[in-house]
């Protein structure tokens, strides 16, 4: 091996194995990876030169550009949506009306089509009926149902 590694008597040698690696160990890593000890640096540098292509790198460099302005377009949609979320829903208990009724808009009036009113709008009497199932009141349950409704019913 170059430099004298194979010679027991090699001071660097002892001083590389008390670091806890072995040189055999090392060189097998080493050239498990494509980096071989006996290839003289030069051309190592030589096949890394010509592995380069700038073109790739300034296609890297726009990609990265584009990549970082939709990360700060995504950041404010995130920043605006937490400002329009209602704080602490859900937190402090799992019956949190505003969290229900929230949920109930999502699920019950979600298919809702003001062209057919009567057949797409959410079931009043059954969404107060599932809030007292729940244990609310029955005035509890229609504020819920209220704030819920998406729509001024007459």
């Amino acid at each position: 091996m170059a430099g004298g590694w194979g010679n027991s008597e090699n001071v660097k040698a002892e001083l590389f194995d008390s670091y806890g690696f072995r040189r055999g160990d090392l060189s097998d890593f080493l050239e498990g990876t494509g980096v071989f000890l006996h290839i003289p640096l030069d051309e190592i540098k030589e096949s890394i030169r010509l592995e380069y292509d700038e073109s790739s790198c300034v296609e890297e460099t726009v990609l990265l550009e584009k990549l970082m302005q939709e990360n700060e377009i995504l950041k404010e949609q995130n920043k605006k949506l937490k400002e329009s979320t209602p704080s602490l829903l859900g937190k402090y208990r799992s019956d949190d009306p505003l969290l229900l009724a929230i949920e109930i808009r999502n699920s019950e009036w979600s298919k809702y089509d003001q062209e057919n009113d009567r057949a797409t709008r959410g079931n009043q009497s059954a969404i107060i009926q599932e809030l007292e199932d729940k244990g609310f009141s029955n005035i509890q349950a229609k504020a819920i149902e209220m704030v819920a409704c998406p729509i001024k019913r007459g």
